[in-house]
């Protein structure tokens, strides 16, 4: 329920609770005493009609004391009088109550009922029925009744009915105050807390919205938030550590080849490279050294570019097979030079693609510069497919290497990562990096598989170029 409708009801219920129970008492209370009310009318009605039907029809009956104390008798009630007046002097009964004189009583043409009636300072119920006599008279007939015990009691009763309704009203007020204001507080105290662990740093606990209000909803996104900020804490503590690594291998992978390349130098300043051939030698490790730097600072170039989604690319529609063809008739001679045999198969593909040439080229020199470092058998052979599905084009390039464990497989996508063996080899840990970020901007997607066989798998996506309307 909303706040909102929860706050109406509770408004509501502040004044319709206590007067369902004001009307409850009272029907309790008084209930009894009503009926009995109303009996005592249905009585003196039926007095009041033999009275009138006599003032018609047998007017001597009213003098008749006999006749009248019989009349008076069939009332059952102690407490009403019955008055004949004749010209306001009374003729029954004979002798006028103690309590009331011929003065006080009601005059001629007052007829009706008044059931508050004050004579001689104590209250009556009146009947009163005026008629002329034969003679022409006046005469009044009068039903006193000393007391009704529905209207004494709602006066005795009215004081405490009215404190009663007084402190029902503050009892309820209070009540739903409190648990109205509880299922709003609680929350609030939650969010409260919440932002008090928050600001001391911690974040390893969660929130459940005790409803599905507004208060409800706002800690169900608190908690949200405060997941969304311990994820990324998390992600800026990893990228933390991924800088850290980053200037400790960039600082070990340059400081190696610095120093050769210093050495080397040296070697030549001081005269140990004595020869036209120790000098070659030595010149063509120190471009060597130089040329690994300078890719080296081109890959982390590359790297912050691409993380910065400031490298801008160039798509073209391309052939893959054709492509890729080309891309190994290039790197033949280097291939050979390394003793690595290349197999190549394909699908018959007759959808383009849209690719950045050069990007992708990048990422193929990376997974196979990777498989490189690690192939260490006498038959070196990396087998390229090319694989035709419905939608995308899937490439994979597998090596014979001795492959990655298998918790360790999505490890070698991330920055800066080398695998265990391999600290010795050299490289920045940024090529499978480079080449995922690369594929995922062509919409692509990238992944390793070990070979049953022995052998590590890195295969990738790109998404077949699609004519508008197709």
């Amino acid at each position: 329920m909303s706040i909102r409708r929860r706050l109406f009801f509770s408004n509501a219920a502040m004044i319709l609770f206590p007067v369902v129970i004001i009307i409850i008492l009272l029907n309790l209370v008084l209930g009894g005493q009503y009926r009995s009310w109303g009996q005592q009318l249905a009585q003196e009605s039926d007095v009041v009609s033999k009275l009138i039907r006599l003032s018609s029809l047998e007017q001597d009956k009213l003098s008749n004391q006999e006749y009248m104390d019989n009349i008076s008798k069939q009332t059952d009630m102690a407490t009403i009088d019955i008055i004949v007046l004749k010209n306001q002097e009374l003729l029954y009964p004979t002798d006028t109550t103690d309590d009331i004189s011929i003065e006080d009583l009601p005059r001629f043409g007052n007829e009706g009922y008044d059931p508050v009636a004050w004579l001689e300072g104590n209250q009556y119920a009146v009947h009163q029925h005026d008629f002329y006599f034969d003679d022409g008279s006046k005469g009044s007939i009068l039903l006193l009744n000393s007391e009704r015990s529905f209207v004494r009691s709602a006066r005795a009763f009215f004081p405490i009915i009215f404190l009663s309704l007084i402190l029902l009203l503050i009892i309820t007020n209070v009540l739903l105050s409190y648990y109205t204001s509880k299922s709003i507080l609680q929350p609030i105290k939650q969010l409260s807390q919440a932002s008090a662990k928050i600001k001391q740093g911690s974040l390893d606990f969660s929130l459940k919205p005790r409803s599905k209000d507004e208060l409800g909803r706002l800690v169900h996104s608190f908690d949200e938030m405060r997941e969304q900020l311990k994820e990324s804490i998390k992600l800026r503590d990893q990228y933390e550590n991924n800088r850290k690594r980053l200037l400790a291998n960039i600082s070990h992978d340059l400081k190696t080849p610095m120093t050769s390349i210093l050495g080397y130098v040296e070697g030549i300043q001081v005269g140990v490279a004595d020869t036209p051939d120790k000098e070659r030698i030595y010149l063509e490790i120190i471009s060597t050294k130089a040329n690994y730097m300078n890719r080296l600072i081109e890959e982390l170039f590359l790297y912050s570019k691409l993380d910065l989604n400031k490298l801008p690319f160039l798509f073209d529609e391309v052939n893959i097979i054709e492509f890729i063809k080309d891309y190994f008739d290039d790197i033949q001679d280097s291939l050979e030079e390394d003793n690595i045999q290349v197999t190549l198969t394909a699908d018959v593909i007759n959808s383009s693609i849209k690719v950045d040439r050069d990007k992708l080229i990048r990422v193929m020199e990376n997974i196979i510069s990777n498989s490189l470092k690690h192939l260490k058998n006498d038959q070196n052979h990396l087998k390229v497919s090319i694989k035709n599905h419905p939608r995308q084009i899937e490439i994979v390039v597998t090596d014979n290497g001795p492959g990655v464990r298998e918790e360790r497989l999505e490890d070698i996508f991330s920055s800066f990562y080398q695998w265990e063996s391999s600290r010795h080899i050299d490289g920045s840990g940024l090529g499978l990096s480079i080449a995922a970020q690369i594929i995922e901007a062509h919409g692509g997607k990238i992944w390793a598989e070990n070979v049953p066989e022995g052998g590590l798998s890195i295969k990738f996506t790109l998404q077949k170029f699609m004519e508008s309307g197709d």
